[in-house]
């Protein structure tokens, strides 16, 4: 039976593991003519548990080989999210030690490429002494490193600088604001360039509280002085990276040889993994998407468009007077009288471009992700369908 449901629900094209457990993308690096992925991990079991770093490697965000266990749990702590950086010949990966009673920040390195780790002798580099203080977001900034780092319940992320990834000075807070209904995790904060102005974006994920009260990313368009970071609109109401269910805690690569800025999220929520089929492996990753800015309205917003090419394209009269669409294992589409795109029961808001919606669709074994052309609105949403049905969908409306 098992093999049967790992035959029709692996991805042909979205990132899973080998086995076991896979959660939170952590150290997103490109280093020495690979992009690296590290995940949180259970090596032990398809549940969640003795959270350790597996590792895969790839050329082309696309085809990926499996390696083995980057950092495991000890009897120091688990490995919770982190980062990481090239930092000349090596790697060096900074994430959460988990214990019971505390959550600092550790850091350990590799001189192989990523093959194998060393954990520093003098961890934690930082420890506030706090039962609740994790996902380091490290990045070169000028002539130094900053961290991005969170008091998830305090809704609040923090951030720090270092000359050498070991000592590490306070520099100042963010939050909390907008969405606080959940807890604050997997912080990321970079540069875009939009008509040749610089902005930051921060993005935070939350768990519960965001599209239906359930996990999602909100993000913040705004300025960094390489000390603190200030929002340029209001943060009273979030905006949402992601309209769906099944985008969590997603961050971007470092040191992108390309210039890009390469996002990838967890397609998965933590009140719906149980959903899982019983596969040899369980939960999967959003297609690599490249993030840009553009403006709607009178706001600076970001843009999402994935490194393959849609499965489906559609262009929707918005003349209508019905929803229409594609439709079988799910239904998506646009409903002229809300001014809605939907999967389902997921939507949001879309206006029409000369009287016309244009969307495009990736779907793969087990997930379907909608998104405008334009890259401005995306719904994704993990599908588990039974074997014998099938993947093609066809127009309705």
């Amino acid at each position: 039976m098992q093999k049967k449901l790992d035959e029709s629900n692996r991805p042909r094209f979205h990132f899973t593991p080998e086995k076991n457990w896979m959660n939170d993308p952590n150290g997103l690096v490109f280093h020495k003519g690979e992009y690296h992925l590290f995940y949180q991990h259970n090596p032990l079991g398809n549940k969640w548990g003795h959270m350790s770093w597996g590792h895969a490697v790839s050329t082309d965000l696309l085809n990926w080989e499996h390696l083995d266990v980057a950092i495991t749990e000890g009897a120091d702590g688990a490995i919770f999210s982190g980062s990481a950086v090239s930092n000349g010949d090596e790697i060096t990966a900074i994430y959460t030690r988990h214990t019971e009673a505390n959550q600092s920040q550790c850091i350990a390195t590799s001189k192989d490429n990523g093959r194998t780790f060393t954990k520093y002798e003098g961890n934690p580099v930082l420890d506030l002494a706090m039962a609740n203080f994790r996902d380091p977001k490290v990045f070169r900034y000028a002539d130094y490193w900053i961290m991005a780092v969170v008091k998830p319940h305090q809704h609040v992320c923090s951030f720090y600088k270092s000359t050498d990834l070991i000592k590490w000075e306070f520099l100042s807070e963010f939050g909390p604001t907008a969405a606080v209904g959940g807890v604050w995790e997997c912080p990321d904060l970079f540069p875009l360039s939009y008509n040749g102005e610089e902005f930051w974006v921060l993005l935070i994920s939350i768990n519960p509280g965001a599209i239906n009260n359930g996990t999602g990313t909100q993000y913040f368009i705004g300025d960094f002085d390489g000390v603190s970071f200030t929002p340029k609109y209001s943060t009273t109401d979030p905006r949402w990276l992601d309209f769906g269910r099944d985008n969590y805690a997603g961050v971007t690569f470092n040191n992108e040889p390309k210039g890009r800025r390469i996002f990838i999220g967890w397609m998965s929520n933590w009140q719906g993994a149980v959903r899982h089929p019983e596969t040899s492996w369980t939960n999967a990753m959003t297609i690599p998407r490249i993030l840009g800015l553009t403006k709607m309205g009178d706001e600076i917003v970001i843009t999402q468009q994935p490194i393959c090419e849609p499965t489906y394209e559609i262009v929707i009269d918005a003349t209508k007077k019905h929803p229409s669409g594609l439709t079988g294992f799910v239904e998506l589409g646009y409903n002229p009288v809300s001014k809605k795109i939907f999967i389902n029961d997921y939507e949001t808001d879309v206006e029409p471009i000369n009287q016309q919606v244009h969307l495009k669709v990736i779907i793969d074994r087990t997930s379907v992700e909608l998104y405008t052309d334009d890259g401005t609105r995306w719904i994704t949403m993990a599908v588990f369908s039974e074997p014998e049905v099938t993947r093609e969908l066809t127009n309705f409306g």
